[in-house]
């Protein structure tokens, strides 16, 4: 665990959900070649901490569930006692459930929002204002191809993951002339344990999915104001 700074830097601090494997591991790695602070967000403390560990920067990890308020709250709680400020928040933790529409469980189905869609807005909605009163600030969403065009089997899925582009044009609508920018980005599939928890390599070969480091530089980019992408774009990232 980074040292507290119990106060406000003047360095860049960046919030990242899901970071403690995969894309959002990627993202953190990334982000932090580029001098931010990372609050490093996941449900398991051992894999922040190993994420954390191999960081050049300071960082902080929350074991946190961004489908549960009083776990969304407590995020943003912890950014501000550690670092005192959020520049950037990426929304990258996601639920995915393979099924038909017909026979996916309510369990999942509201799980499912809880994570994808409301967790996102939620966190947008507590760090927003301040991001607005600075007149700079960054929150990108990495949704995915199935918010565009949902395959069978991930149609529940999508519509839990459309949340994230109407997220990146409502603040870009609202906050845009006052400094903030917003981005969803949609992967193809990515090469993932959870792609690998329902697709098999023998029905999507790797070498036809996107790697964690490219989806990663991607959104690393509109962080850091590298992109052409205008502000509130929702960008579809194909594999080959």
């Amino acid at each position: 665990m980074a040292d507290q700074d119990n106060g406000q830097t003047s360095e860049p601090v960046a919030i990242v959900t899901g970071a403690g494997s995969g894309v959002g591991e990627q993202i953190a790695i990334q982000l932090a070649e580029h001098g931010y602070l990372l609050v490093l967000v996941g449900r398991t403390k051992e894999k922040l901490d190993r994420v954390g560990g191999g960081l050049a920067t300071r960082w902080v990890s929350v074991e946190a569930d961004v489908g549960v308020d009083e776990d969304r709250a407590r995020i943003i709680e912890e950014a501000h006692t550690m670092f005192g400020r959020v520049d950037a928040l990426v929304n990258n933790a996601g639920k995915a459930v393979f099924s038909k529409m017909s026979r996916i469980g309510a369990d999942d189905m509201h799980a499912m929002f809880a994570v994808n869609g409301i967790g996102p807005v939620d966190l947008a909605r507590r760090v927003i204002g301040e991001m607005s009163k600075r007149k700079e600030g960054v929150i990108v969403t990495v949704s995915s191809m199935a918010q565009l065009d949902p395959f069978d089997g991930l149609g529940t899925y999508g519509c839990t993951k459309a949340p994230s582009g109407v997220l990146a044009k409502s603040i870009a609508n609202e906050f845009g002339s006052k400094g903030v920018r917003a981005y969803s980005i949609c992967p193809g599939a990515i090469e993932t344990q959870m792609l690998r928890s329902f697709l098999p390599e023998s029905a999507l070969p790797t070498d036809q999915t996107l790697s964690p480091a490219v989806v990663a530089r991607v959104v690393v980019d509109c962080v850091i104001g590298e992109t052409d992408l205008e502000n509130g774009a929702i960008h579809p990232l194909l594999s080959h």
